[in-house]
């Protein structure tokens, strides 16, 4: 993998023996409950493995690691190919085939991410974007809590609509964010790579991430910047695109790579999870479309996707892993903010403006 593909840092880590970085990563993702591994990007061997993507890998086999990732697979594109911008992206979206002895091979969708802290790294971070078949315990849910904003861009860089954590995030009124261009939330050291990402998920059709710098105002003509993961996810007609925000620590390489693991796939998964929130069923409905659309939350947003996809709030609230009190009381914000008084109000309303926006 070139070094131009790699996240730019301050100073470069020492290499990493390859038994340590497998025991650093086996401990991180032994306790996790996404389908996640990591691999040698070199040798496609797998160094370390959670139970649910071994799980996935091979069902009822047993042992992935030490295995090449294309034992498991139909088709055997390389995973490092796909970074070809020469911007500080630091993952990609990428789709495979797993192979099935009964059955269809199952396409899979999958997010590969480079480590934070190792300049020199010759491994990644793979996971396995899937439904969640059995609830999570409550100790391993604080990625799903993770902060985030997730919005729309339409093909002139504008923002059309924005969860409401963007008022916190940046420090702006949401009615100063709609139809502000993208880039003016980005510092100027960070626009150029922007753009090229931006680029490079429209030629693509795949998304991908990098980490930027926000813009947030503190005062009259001052600002201070915000360390981010930004998620741009392809729409059409280019370069529309969704995003996502996650908030992170200041990019450094002084801390320990087991944290940076568990960081990294703590917003891997958070991340990707709302990068299908971001292009699902909602991602064509603007803010003309839907007033009081962007007043929603990222959590209200996901509990409205799973009305339109037809599931009723005890089905939702087992899929996020809350109570249904919870959901109830969502989806009563999100009646006052769209101005419904039930569910099927809520579910007609949305699909006229989906009908609206499909006929633009």
């Amino acid at each position: 993998m070139s070094p131009d593909l790699m996240p730019q840092r301050p100073a470069a880590a020492p290499p990493l023996d390859a038994d340590d970085l497998a025991g650093m990563a086996a401990a991180v993702l032994g306790g996790s409950p996404l389908p996640a591994f990591v691999l040698d990007v070199p040798s496609d061997r797998i160094v370390a493995a959670s139970l649910r993507a071994a799980q996935m890998l091979s069902p009822g086999a047993g042992e992935v690691v030490g295995h090449q990732f294309a034992e498991f697979t139909a088709d055997h594109p390389a995973l490092g190919s796909d970074l070809v911008a020469g911007a500080r992206l630091n993952g990609f979206e990428s789709f495979r085939l797993l192979r099935r002895t009964h059955g269809p091979d199952l396409k899979i969708r999958l997010w590969v991410r480079n480590f934070e802290n190792v300049s020199t790294s010759r491994y990644v971070l793979v996971l396995i974007v899937a439904d969640r078949a059995a609830p999570a315990d409550a100790s391993e849910r604080g990625w799903q809590d993770a902060p985030a904003v997730v919005g729309i861009a339409n093909s002139g860089m504008r923002i059309e609509r924005v969860s409401a954590e963007a008022e916190l995030l940046f420090g702006r009124r949401l009615t100063e964010l709609i139809g502000m261009p993208l880039l003016r939330l980005i510092s100027d050291d960070d626009t150029q790579p922007c753009l090229t990402a931006m680029a490079e998920a429209s030629a693509s059709g795949k998304g991908v991430t990098l980490h930027v710098d926000t813009r947030v105002p503190t005062g009259t003509a001052s600002h201070r910047n915000l360390s981010c993961e930004l998620l741009i996810l392809p729409l059409q007609p280019a370069p529309a695109c969704a995003f996502v925000f996650l908030p992170t620590t200041a990019r450094s390489s002084g801390v320990a790579l087991s944290d940076d693991l568990s960081a990294i796939l703590d917003r891997l998964g958070r991340g990707a999870e709302i990068a299908q929130l971001a292009r699902g069923v909602l991602a064509g409905i603007s803010e003309l479309d839907m007033p009081g659309l962007s007043r929603l939350t990222t959590r209200e947003l996901e509990i409205v996707t799973g009305l339109l996809q037809g599931d009723r709030p005890p089905g939702i609230a087992r899929r996020l892993f809350v109570s249904q009190s919870t959901v109830r009381n969502h989806l009563a914000s999100v009646f006052a903010k769209i101005g419904v008084s039930s569910q099927q109000d809520l579910i007609d309303k949305f699909r006229a403006a989906r009908s609206v926006s499909d006929q633009r």
